[in-house]
């Protein structure tokens, strides 16, 4: 291999168009800081964010609306080439009595005739507030979990009705308004059939999920097919599927639910990004969002159930002094890799660990996609997160395909090298010894990309 170069990567606003959103959740309770973050995230290429509205932080007096904070996010995303996306969630302490002071996880429907009329009301002016800024509204946050769904256990039928009512309101101020619903996570089956099968028809246009995960391959692509089969059979087949909510931490205290050994690595954290967007781009997830912008550590972080002192660091920005970690460059990758028209291509391919086990072999996971009409295929071998490989591992690769000029990017550097086939037969371009790492890397012709 001979490197050519460096993958040139483009700003939000030179983007028109890609699946890659951002993590910008947390403002209502102050967080993290927004004006350290606006220049950063727009160098990155990342399109979209998601952004919690803040019931509690928009009506502080019965029946006053100031949406000043939220404007100033969403005017300063918008004018950097980021587009918002809401989630309406959480409550609002001055109609719950006994409830945290930012009414995270307390859901409207529980606390009386006064509460709910207050949530309609709420959701009706901020619609009409930002009719002509935002189009895509999910309805609450992990409804199927307690800590979200409080103070009463987890429906399904009564979330969907809430889902209906919500998206009733909105509907009325901005017709052409998508609205969403969601989950904590793919797994929850039972919870989804139940929340599909009460779901109003025509009242949701995209259904998100949550996929937090030490092995982000693991029953992700049986569960995605599943639920996508599921929204289908009850009639929501136009329904788009994202994925609202996904990381790793590049610090977490010991005994951390998702990672119990702790940890304090960057690497991690870019390496599971990495994954984590390849998988779901082949997996035809429409929009995926990496949570976070910037680490939990300006304030605790209050829940419904529990406050936590200090949170893990999910953010792709240090959350005491803004800069940038390893996965800030890496989404700024990812950002310009998925940019323009990209999908999953049905074209063969084959990659195999040279000389290693047959678990090793098995495991290999490869991808093929189209992007702006030309191939790009991904391979790479799913070692456990946390830990670096310990040696460097070869494998042969196969495409059906016949590259003019075969490069070879790494996203996770942003390197770019020319390779060459062993040798082709027929449709078929065969590569020997080339390196696979934990991350995918991406076989591709050198057209498919601008190269500095």
């Amino acid at each position: 291999m001979k490197k050519i170069g460096k993958l040139k990567v483009f700003s939000s606003a030179e983007i028109e168009k890609s699946c890659v959103s951002i993590g910008f959740e947390g403002l209502d309770r102050e967080l993290f800081k927004p004006e350290k973050c606006y220049d950063l995230l727009a160098r990155t290429g990342v399109k979209y964010a998601r952004c919690q509205t803040g019931w509690c932080k928009c009506e502080t007096k019965k029946g006053v609306y100031d949406f000043s904070w939220l404007d100033n996010v969403i005017d300063s995303l918008l004018s950097r080439g980021v587009q918002p996306w809401f989630t309406l969630s959480y409550g609002n302490p001055l109609y719950m009595e006994n409830t945290p002071e930012t009414g995270v996880g307390c859901v409207p429907l529980y606390y009386g005739e006064e509460t709910l009329q207050a949530w309609k009301n709420y959701v009706h002016a901020l619609a009409c507030h930002y009719k002509d800024k935002i189009t895509h509204y999910e309805v609450w946050n992990e409804p199927d979990l307690v800590q979200f769904w409080h103070p009463c256990a987890p429906n399904a039928a009564e979330y969907a009705s809430f889902v209906s009512l919500t998206s009733k309101i909105i509907r009325a101020v901005v017709p052409n308004a998508k609205i969403g619903a969601c989950v904590s996570s793919l797994g929850v089956l039972d919870f989804i059939k139940a929340e599909v099968a009460h779901f109003e028809k025509g009242s949701i246009d995209f259904f998100t999920f949550h996929a937090y995960t030490t092995v982000p391959e693991f029953r992700y692509k049986e569960l995605v097919s599943r639920v996508r089969h599921l929204l289908d059979e009850n009639g929501f087949e136009n329904v788009e599927l994202w994925q609202g909510e996904a990381g790793y931490p590049s610090w977490a205290y010991k005994g951390h639910w998702l990672v119990k050994e702790g940890i304090d690595d960057q690497r991690p954290q870019a390496v599971y990004q990495l994954r984590r967007y390849f998988i779901d781009v082949a997996c035809g997830i429409k929009m995926s969002s990496f949570f976070q912008m910037a680490d939990y550590w300006e304030r605790p972080y209050a829940k419904a159930t529990e406050v936590i002192a200090k949170p893990a660091a999910h953010g792709i920005l240090n959350g005491l002094i803004y800069t940038p970690k390893k996965s800030y460059e890496t989404i700024s990758h990812l950002a310009t890799i998925f940019s323009g028209d990209v999908s999953r291509s049905n074209s063969y391919m084959f990659a195999e660990v040279l000389g290693e086990s047959v678990m090793e072999l098995l495991c290999c996971q490869t991808m093929a996609y189209e992007r702006n009409g030309k191939g790009m295929y991904a391979y790479y071998l799913p070692l456990e997160l946390g830990k670096m490989p310990e040696k460097e591992y070869k494998a042969t690769v196969i495409i059906e395909g016949i590259l003019e000029k075969p490069t070879l990017i790494d996203p996770y550097t942003g390197e770019v090298f020319s390779v060459e086939p062993t040798r082709v037969d027929g449709s078929m371009s065969v590569f020997v010894a080339l390196p696979i790492k934990d991350y995918p890397l991406i076989l591709t012709d050198e057209s498919t990309f601008i190269i500095e």
